[in-house]
């Protein structure tokens, strides 16, 4: 009866020292996102670990800003992911390859994903859906030049696809390869059309790079303000933008 006593005392204090990192973690969260701050902060006060459980199911998972969870949470698919490997492997046409391609790319199994992508493409060589899958698989594991080749290739038959995503890619890609006069003449186009706050960062990012430093300054500043300007739930999902934009004007100015 000791020894049993002596052990959950032990397990307790061992959950103590684990709640109280994760009550200052969901109280930092809740400070920086949550317009009713206030009511949220006592209720993880006043109902102590169920408090900060309820917390974090109903107001910290749902905004989704962290994909490694969503991702982790996907890996205990697979009989869905078996499903369309063999539906890929025994009816073999370009959309089944497709959706297997796509649900690899959502585990992060990018080079098995890139096989199901280049598959598809055998079978349909304009696919533009697949060939998007396969940029994206092609950037993810560094392979750049490949990457801006097929990101060209869809850029130029519609600029437009997926409300810009491609354009901002074609962008993004070219700083990588350095050839940063291009991308600036063409996030400078971009941002007029698709004002994405990564698209301005990259554009901050281009004007340094040509030490047109006023105007990477006024571009950082409209960034902190466009997500300043939205609605509180926008503004979440793109907090991590105004965070490197904050800390690239410290560095420069």
């Amino acid at each position: 009866m000791e020894f049993l006593l002596s052990y959950l005392m032990g397990a307790i204090g061992a959950l103590s020292l684990l709640y109280f990192p994760f009550l200052i973690w969901m109280l930092i969260d809740c400070v920086r996102n949550e317009p009713d701050r206030g009511i949220w902060i006592f209720l993880m006060i006043f109902l102590q670990g169920f408090g900060c459980l309820i917390y974090f199911f109903f107001r910290f998972l749902p905004r989704g800003d962290f994909g490694f969870l969503n991702s982790f949470v996907a890996r205990f698919q697979t009989k869905e992911l078996n499903r369309l490997r063999i539906e890929a492997k025994q009816i073999g046409n370009p959309y089944h390859w497709f959706h297997y391609g796509e649900k690899l790319r959502e585990l992060q199994q990018y080079p098995k994903a890139e096989q199901a992508y280049r598959t598809a493409l055998e079978k349909e060589p304009e696919n533009i859906q697949a060939l998007w899958g396969l940029a994206i698989c092609l950037e993810n594991q560094k392979q750049f030049e490949e990457a801006f080749q097929i990101v060209t290739q869809i850029y130029q038959q519609d600029p437009a696809y997926k409300f810009g995503d491609v354009s901002l890619a074609y962008a993004r890609l070219l700083i990588v390869l350095e050839r940063w006069d291009e991308a600036c003449e063409h996030l400078e186009t971009h941002v007029k059309r698709w004002r994405q706050p990564e698209g301005l960062y990259l554009l901050a990012r281009c004007q340094l790079h040509q030490q047109n430093s006023e105007a990477a300054k006024d571009t950082l500043e409209m960034l902190i303000m466009d997500i300043e300007a939205s609605p509180s739930a926008i503004a979440r999902k793109q907090k991590s933008w105004k965070r490197k934009a904050k800390k690239l004007l410290r560095a420069n100015w």
